[in-house]
């Protein structure tokens, strides 16, 4: 049976739970309640940990509890552990505006200190969702990525979140059909690639 993962990044915790930050682990929260699946947390992993059957084949979802800079100590093992072929990371992204989300595969971390960390562990050939948070004009980085979403910017979430859930399905289906890196990448860019309104 082969296995694919699709990893996303935040802070575990309350104090975390509804910042820009954590925008990784919201998708994955809002797929797991659209697909009626539910996390279980893994103590020899040290995640939330998930998993679907697509077509004989394993999906693994996982959300780190190392605390975002070292969110690789984590994914790398488990990738290890159940030799992962095709890994998508959802994260979000400082350099794209709200409401908008790209694809990747490999290239630089854009300062992502989640994205640093796995890259230092695993290299930057993997897939990445990003989820457009886009920057504050008044507040310093760090202060912003870890306060909430805005009022305004929580009306939005759910058709956001929807949006990237047919993107994941879409990736897994994709992987389990033995389709490579690059085709996969091309189809979620042409197809999901979404431009703030």
């Amino acid at each position: 049976m082969s296995c694919f993962l699709v990893a996303g990044l935040g802070n575990p915790g309350v104090k975390y739970q509804n910042t820009r930050h954590n925008a990784g682990f919201l998708v994955l929260d809002f797929l797991a309640q659209a697909l009626q699946f539910s996390f279980t947390f893994n103590k020899q992993f040290n995640a939330q940990i998930a998993s679907i059957t697509l077509d004989s084949h394993k999906i693994f979802f996982l959300k780190p509890h190392t605390f975002m800079n070292c969110s690789g100590e984590c994914i790398a093992p488990f990738a290890r552990y159940f030799d992962i072929l095709e890994m998508l990371v959802v994260h979000d992204e400082l350099d794209i505006s709200f409401g908008s989300m790209r694809f990747k595969c490999g290239g630089s971390s854009g300062g992502h200190n989640g994205l640093k960390s796995i890259d230092k562990v695993m290299g930057n050939e993997y897939l990445r969702l990003r989820f457009g948070i886009g920057r504050s004009a008044t507040q310093e980085v760090v202060e912003y990525v870890l306060s909430d979403f805005s009022p305004k910017e929580q009306e939005e979430l759910d058709v956001l979140f929807a949006h990237a859930k047919e993107a994941i399905m879409s990736f897994c289906y994709m992987a389990c059909s033995g389709e490579s890196s690059a085709q996969i990448l091309s189809r979620l860019q042409n197809n999901f690639t979404l431009k703030a309104r």
